[in-house]
């Protein structure tokens, strides 16, 4: 299965003490889909080219999906098959 970045739009809530929450994020598509729940956040290493990215593992439409965020290029994306 070959896979793709896909970069999206991400709304997040920032803590005080310097956590970040996404909330939702835009398909490219230009839907919104809401982050259900939150389950964990580590530094795992992305199966697309990416730069030291932080993998948030999220529930959105009750699936449990990976949602990267790179801090070097200040970017989200998803990983999704190619077509």
């Amino acid at each position: 299965m070959q896979l793709r970045k896909v970069c999206v739009e991400v709304m997040a809530k920032f803590s005080r003490e310097g956590g970040v929450k996404p909330l939702s994020l835009v398909w490219e598509d230009g839907r919104t889909l809401t982050i259900d729940k939150v389950k964990a956040v580590e530094h795992a290493p992305a199966r697309v080219s990416a730069l030291l990215p932080v993998r948030f593992t999220c529930v959105i439409l009750g699936k449990e999906r990976w949602l990267y965020f790179e801090p070097e290029r200040q970017r989200w994306f998803v990983e999704a098959k190619s077509e």
